[in-house]
């Protein structure tokens, strides 16, 4: 599933000054608004614009957080995995604090990379910081990478908390479903994925999962259907990729 949708609905906060940032003078309003502009250009999908901007900013000040911040987001959509890093680190690096920052560079390293508990601990540090507007997004997001590890506890703690702060959001509901089908709660998980059905249109994810729930249940036509929904909406996806290869588990 691509998630550059959701880092584009983060730009809002990360584009705003940081902590760090707030205290400088007004030298920083020309790499600030440069980035605001690159930030725009990246929403579009221009990356080759927002990468000028950020050049831009950078040549008025290279200290500037936010700019290498949205740097990496532009290097991550373009799968340009090892830039998308070194922006990262070098935007915490600069404002190790800032939430945003940390939530997007832990999502990077769970999502691209595969190096689950090295996100978590960024994970983590998004969620000490008491300024964090919307910690929810990153407990989310923290439930979701534990599964990834086979931590169920972890993921259920985050998870459930972040339910609690947003009940209807589709991805927490998954995790959540996801949780009880690896606990072996298969009337459990079906209860979520119903509830997440009516929340809007299915997500490769959630139909891996359907597939995978029914057969455990035994329910061969209800297998079938949710295979032929996931073929038909994402045959590109990984998830119809281990459906064609029978890898169910």
């Amino acid at each position: 599933m691509k998630y550059g949708l959701i880092a584009a609905l983060l730009l809002s906060l990360m584009v705003l000054p940081t902590q760090a940032e707030e205290k400088t003078d007004a030298r920083s309003q020309l790499p600030r608004l440069r980035t605001e502009l690159a930030a725009g250009y990246y929403a579009r999908g221009q990356y080759d614009i927002a990468l000028q901007e950020i050049e831009k900013a950078l040549d008025a000040d290279s200290s500037y957080p936010s700019a290498h911040y949205v740097q990496g987001l532009v290097y991550m959509d373009l799968k340009e995995f090892d830039k998308a890093d070194r922006s990262f680190k070098r935007a915490l690096s600069l404002d190790p604090n800032e939430p945003n920052a940390n939530h997007n560079y832990a999502w990077f390293l769970c999502s691209k990379r595969k190096a689950y508990r090295e996100a978590m601990g960024y994970f983590r540090a998004a969620l000490k910081n008491p300024l964090y507007k919307t910690p929810e997004r990153s407990q989310q997001q923290a439930g979701l990478c534990a599964l990834k590890m086979g931590d169920v506890a972890t993921a259920l703690d985050y998870l459930r908390k972040a339910d609690y702060v947003q009940p209807d959001d589709p991805q927490t509901i998954y995790g959540l479903a996801m949780a009880a089908y690896l606990q072996g709660d298969f009337a459990g998980a079906r209860g979520l994925l119903l509830r997440q059905a009516r929340l809007g249109t299915p997500t490769a994810e959630a139909l891996w999962l359907n597939v995978r729930l029914e057969r455990k249940l035994g329910n061969a036509d209800n297998e079938a259907g949710f295979g032929k929904e996931l073929r038909t909406r994402f045959p590109e996806s990984e998830e119809a990729v281990l459906l064609a290869s029978g890898k169910y588990d």
